[in-house]
């Protein structure tokens, strides 16, 4: 079987993630695949070709980056109609995120002409509030999310709720599968290893957020709930790749936190793939808010994945989103709806070895029965009734 994937988002970004952890896992199962993404960098006009291994061949695809809504994806659409007509004769077309013209475009071609297409819907554009006030915008975003799944027939989704809106908008075959965990992301270290690399105090207790971004509430949750925490135990400390105050500076947060609570956020800045294993080697858990607005209910953060993959507790709020239900059916997590008991319980599981004990337990659980080796042999199978 050979399948060609469309990815929109740029190298190590988002939704690239989740790709990347596709394509590897299919590869690894025997099955040719090909992934066209962007560059991330603001001006490449070549192809770059990456390969992985024998069955996984990456090419970065040219960006011009101007502005966000104009950096070469009608270029790169072009190039991915070109790739699914000539380069291979693929079996399968698995086009990510709907919304966007690099895929969408090279999705509908190829349709048009025969190819099996799977649209992969990993985000409810719909339902953001940041293209509040952009008329047209919405407009199109809209007829994009509601008309894909009755066109194109056959769509992965990452969430219920996505699948959901997909059977009710038309699509006839719908595959839910959610962001897994690539066990071979990075390597766990020791604790003493964590903090000989890290050069930070071992008899400090420690959370750990990461991601690359933290828009939509997310960080003003982030921020209120470890206020509330520290106002419990001022002896915790935070852990963040993000500096707070340019954060709370550029969303205009500056009225509704408490500076004293920032005294104990410590900005790492980014941290490279490879030290992920460091940080999770130290940090009592992790930490993850979500606003309550139906994108983060119907998304599932690659974040998460990179938080298991590291045996860690996962802190968050409950809004009865995809990663939250999941995340209580293995009870490895501490998911409260109100953030001050969320506060108060994550105190209480920070100076309780016993506790600790048990939800690390699970999460070596999850660890396993959420990989991505294992997830993808649903698509596989989903495939393979595609192209019976």
């Amino acid at each position: 079987m050979k399948v060609l994937v469309i990815e929109p988002c740029y190298v190590n970004y988002g939704g690239y993630f989740r790709s990347f952890n596709i394509c590897q896992a299919l590869s690894k199962k025997g099955i040719k695949v090909d992934m066209l993404v962007s560059s991330n960098k603001n001006f490449q006009i070549r192809i770059k070709r990456r390969e992985f291994n024998k069955n996984f061949t990456e090419y970065q695809l040219p960006r011009i980056n101007i502005h966000p809504l104009l950096n070469g994806r009608l270029l790169r659409g072009v190039i991915a109609i070109f790739f699914g007509f000539i380069w291979r004769d693929y079996d399968i077309i698995h086009a990510c995120v709907p919304t966007q013209l690099e895929t969408n475009m090279p999705a509908f071609f190829l349709k048009l002409f025969g190819k099996k297409v799977v649209i992969d819907w990993d985000d409810y554009w719909i339902g953001t509030p940041i293209f509040k006030g952009h008329k047209w915008i919405i407009k199109y975003i809209t007829f994009c999310e509601k008309k894909s799944p009755k066109f194109f027939e056959n769509i992965v989704v990452v969430s219920d709720f996505l699948k959901n809106l997909a059977e009710k908008w038309g699509a006839k075959k719908v595959l839910k599968l959610i962001n897994g965990i690539n066990t071979e992301q990075f390597v766990l270290h020791s604790k003493e290893e964590g903090f000989k690399k890290l050069k930070l105090d071992p008899n400090k207790k420690y959370l750990l957020a990461f991601g690359n971004s933290y828009a939509n509430d997310r960080a003003l949750l982030l921020f209120k709930t470890f206020e509330k925490i520290y106002e419990i135990d001022s002896q915790v400390f935070l852990l963040f790749n993000f500096d707070p105050q340019k954060i709370i500076k550029e969303q205009r947060l500056e009225n509704k936190i408490n500076y004293k609570s920032l005294k104990n956020i410590i900005n790492v800045g980014y941290i490279q793939p490879l030290d992920l294993g460091y940080y999770l080697g130290i940090a009592k858990a992790t930490i993850l808010l979500q606003g309550e607005t139906e994108d983060e209910i119907a998304c599932f953060p690659i974040r998460v994945g990179s938080y298991l993959n590291g045996e860690s507790v996962v802190i968050m709020n409950d809004i009865n989103s995809e990663v939250g239900n999941t995340l209580k059916k293995y009870d490895c997590a501490i998911i409260e709806k109100d953030i001050a008991v969320l506060a108060q319980k994550t105190v209480e599981f920070l100076n309780s070895s016993d506790l600790q004990k048990k939800l690390k337990e699970n999460t070596k659980l999850i660890k396993n029965e959420l990989s991505w080796s294992v997830l993808v042999v649903k698509l596989i199978d989903f495939y393979k009734n595609l192209i019976k």
